[in-house]
């Protein structure tokens, strides 16, 4: 598709006198606070107008009064915004493939899911093709939704497939405010949470009964009001097992699954209470946090039920290695077992309200895991897992922390560089200051033996001497990170030893008040 385009150059006055005079623009805090108009810049609004490849979506923007976001600088979470902007054609498709409307008329005249329609293909920050991973964006949408990024081959040329929806068409069209992506069908918002998902579709009515007869269905659909009157969902990662799944295994109902969890069970059972054997593989396939396909680790993660998921990445995802023998795969003289749960790439990386739904190629059933290293960043904060693609330094309220807690100070903050840090993982920390107990509550860990760990700033005359304890136990020595070169380093505290799979507190004190600059807590077995 050609596109003509003249794209001007930036008039650094022009900006100025703009960041002035429209800095109290009535636009809402979603969309952005200070237009971009003029004959020197040309904003994301101003290419739409001008190129009539895209009269349909600008439609859109106009119904939905989203012209204004279009046209603005992005002041939520980036400097700027990335655009995935459909074609005529792309609305149309869109149109003619939906149940819900029989012409672009139609749509128009619903101006509530218009503006949904624009900020589901308005992400916050500029993310240029060359950053597109295989999985989540980085960022949210405006809406507060991750889209996918699926590679896609086809003719012997790799594409990329936005939500496995829509192909991109071209890229990287720079311009005032962002930089816009064009596609061939108008993505479709999220509209269903995970459960709604398995609900309405044939292929999940196993998988979804289950989960109702588990009485997990209504607190997985849960939400809280945001500031915006948003409905914001706890986030969750579903394991799903479809009904050709189960076929497979010669499961064609309900009572065949619980057959197969549990031969000795009864179909009338209480399955809503938690020591039944069919509510511990339900609550098996629900991780405790949304992770996509490009954000697992090597490490163990924590489920609902009584016993996490591992996960090896060792070119492929390898989930719970060691389970059984699944298959063997004969190579001249090499024989090599295949004895872990691989992903069905096809049918993962399904964006929901509540987060991502995959599917395995084999059943999930409990398995206790080796031991793994943990480590924590502090991103089961979600206010700061929000922010960890966001450069620079934000001040955090206790207030908003669920996981840590602070005595001696109402804030902390954490602080993003673009630059390398020496010593650190994600060039990214949390630092405190003043005499002042800091405290993280872990996610469940396994029971056994580990070194505790801490990766912290030193070097500074300004630091604090910590001392650390687990679940109110002193580890270790007092730690004096002054005498030291400039840098993060990862300090061994001591050790310590759980009985069983469980949450732990993880505390550091302030022995000679300061400033403590932590990246991250691990524990590592011995």
């Amino acid at each position: 598709m050609k596109i003509s385009r003249t794209l001007r150059k930036t008039n650094v006055i022009y900006v100025l006198v703009a960041l002035i005079i429209f800095s109290f623009s009535c636009i809402n805090d979603d969309e952005g606070d200070v237009l971009f108009t003029g004959d020197d810049y040309l904003n994301m609004m101003q290419f739409i107008d001008e190129n009539g490849d895209f009269s349909f979506f600008r439609e859109i923007v106009l119904a939905g009064n989203m012209a204004d976001a279009l046209s603005s600088y992005n002041n939520n979470g980036g400097n700027s915004y990335t655009l995935f902007l459909p074609t005529n054609d792309a609305v149309s498709r869109f149109i003619n493939e939906s149940e819900g409307f029989s012409s672009l008329d139609n749509l128009l005249e619903d101006v509530e899911y218009a503006a949904e329609i624009v900020r589901y293909h308005l992400v916050n920050g500029r993310i240029p093709s060359n950053d597109f991973p295989n999985g989540a964006l980085a960022n949210r949408t405006i809406s507060n939704y991750y889209l996918t990024i699926f590679f896609r081959e086809e003719n012997n040329t790799v594409h990329f497939a936005v939500n496995d929806e829509s192909k991109v068409i071209s890229t990287n069209i720079e311009l005032s405010n962002g930089i816009i992506h064009t596609i061939d069908k108008m993505l479709t918002p999220v509209v269903y949470t995970s459960i709604e998902y398995l609900e309405q579709s044939s292929e999940f009515t196993i998988f979804s009964e289950l989960l109702d007869k588990c009485g997990l269905a209504d607190t997985l659909n849960a939400f809280q009001l945001d500031e915006l009157n948003r409905e914001v969902y706890n986030e969750y990662t579903l394991f799903a097992e479809s009904n050709t799944l189960y076929a497979d295994n010669d499961i064609n109902s309900f009572n065949d699954l619980i057959v197969a969890i549990d031969p000795s069970a009864s179909p009338d059972q209480d399955f809503t209470s938690t020591e039944n054997a069919i509510n511990k593989y339900a609550r098996y396939h629900i991780l405790e946090r949304s992770v996509y396909l490009d954000e697992f680790a090597t490490q163990v993660y924590n489920t609902y039920g009584d016993l996490p998921v591992s996960v090896d990445l060792d070119d492929i995802l390898q989930f719970n290695k060691g389970t059984m023998v699944f298959d063997t795969v004969i190579n001249a003289e090499d024989t090599l077992l295949i004895d872990y749960l691989q992903i069905d790439v096809d049918n993962s990386n399904i964006t929901t309200r509540s987060g991502a739904i995959h599917q395995l190629d084999h059943l999930l059933f409990p398995f206790l895991p080796g031991r793994k290293t943990v480590t924590y960043q502090f991103y089961e904060e979600s206010v700061i897992n929000a922010l960890r693609n966001v450069e620079g330094t934000h001040t955090i309220s206790v207030d908003d922390l669920e996981y840590i807690s602070l005595i001696g100070t109402k804030s902390l903050s954490y602080r993003k560089l673009t630059t390398n840090i020496s010593g650190n993982s994600n060039n990214d920390y949390i630092e405190f200051s003043g005499d002042i107990d800091f405290s993280f509550t872990t996610p469940k860990i396994l029971a056994g033996r580990y070194s505790l760990k801490l990766a912290v700033q030193r070097g500074y005359s300004y630091l604090a001497t910590i001392q650390a304890f687990v679940d109110n136990k002193k580890v270790g020595v007092v730690l004096d990170p002054t005498n030291d070169s400039q840098t993060f380093r990862t300090f061994t505290i001591g050790t310590v030893e759980f009985p069983e799979y469980s949450t732990h507190t993880v505390k550091i004190s302030t022995v000679i008040p300061g400033r403590v600059l932590i990246d991250r807590i691990i524990f590592q077995p011995i």
